[in-house]
């Protein structure tokens, strides 16, 4: 099967060395994973400012009203009608070298996956939508709470794909990046926990990194750090939160088939259900 043509836009000063090394793992990934894709674009920025000044534009003239993405080490979105990867020089070098393959390798799957616009724009089921204003919500935290299902979604099932295909050992450590939590999730929860909608949106918000550890969990060799490193992340919260976040995250990725809005349809029903 015919690699896609890598389109490739460099932003500020990205020394040649890092896009040919960048350049030949994309297209060992695309030649080892199943890809009918014509063409990828590639943005490459050389710093993080850069990144955000591009991200911001980018919302601007697409009228895009979800997060940012600058937070991630890469990322993928297909709202131009093609697949493309966004990667930061300085925020790459900035973890281990096998977090940053992973991520790569990961955003590479998404393209595959989820690379065309209907994976981006969701209507929800009225059925969904009187669901949520039980929960209290009203239009943008509904939109905020599907936000992050459908990526966590998608995250798993992007690893679910790299398992599949022999990427183990790199989507473990960006699975064990991703479960690192600092003062700001602590903080951000103890504002979130007295509103019901804000603690609902916070709880699913942590279900990312969660399901995205699914696939790897079922692997004997990496099974304990990843469960460990789960219940670290989550030892701040109350018990009850805790084991619900677990319940769910196992019940939807034992849920998942292969289609995908299916998929994030049936994780906010539990979500909304269950938490």
């Amino acid at each position: 099967m015919a690699q896609p043509e890598l389109q490739v836009t460099i932003h500020g000063h990205v020394p040649s060395d890092f896009w040919e090394e960048l350049e030949a793992e994309l297209r060992d990934c695309y030649r080892r994973l199943p890809s009918d894709l014509r063409v990828v674009q590639v943005h490459l920025l050389d710093t993080v400012e850069r990144l955000r000044e591009f991200l911001a534009r980018e919302r601007a003239e697409l009228g895009i009203a979800t997060a940012s993405g600058e937070e991630f080490l890469a990322t993928h979105d297909a709202w131009r009608g093609v697949p493309r990867i966004t990667i930061c020089r300085e925020r790459i070098e900035s973890v281990p070298p096998l977090v940053g393959l992973g991520a790569i390798r990961h955003e590479v799957a998404h393209t595959i996956l989820h690379g065309s616009l209907e994976y981006f724009v969701f209507r929800l089921s009225r059925g969904l939508v009187a669901r949520g204003r039980e929960r209290g919500l009203d239009d943008l935290a509904l939109q905020q709470l599907l936000y992050h299902v459908a990526i966590a979604v998608k995250d798993c099932e992007a690893a679910r794909l790299l398992v599949e295909h022999g990427y183990a050992e790199c989507q473990v450590a960006l699975a064990l990046y991703q479960m690192e939590i600092g003062d700001e999730d602590r903080l951000a929860w103890l504002l979130a926990r007295s509103d019901p909608r804000a603690r609902l949106i916070y709880l699913a918000a942590q279900l990312k990194p969660l399901l995205f550890a699914q696939p790897l969990r079922r692997l004997t060799a990496f099974s304990r750090p990843l469960e460990e490193r789960a219940r670290a992340m989550l030892a701040f919260l109350p018990a009850e939160e805790r084991e619900g976040l677990t319940t769910l995250a196992e019940r939807v990725a034992s849920s998942l088939g292969d289609d995908t809005r299916q998929n994030i349809e049936m994780a906010l029903w539990s979500v909304l259900t269950m938490l």
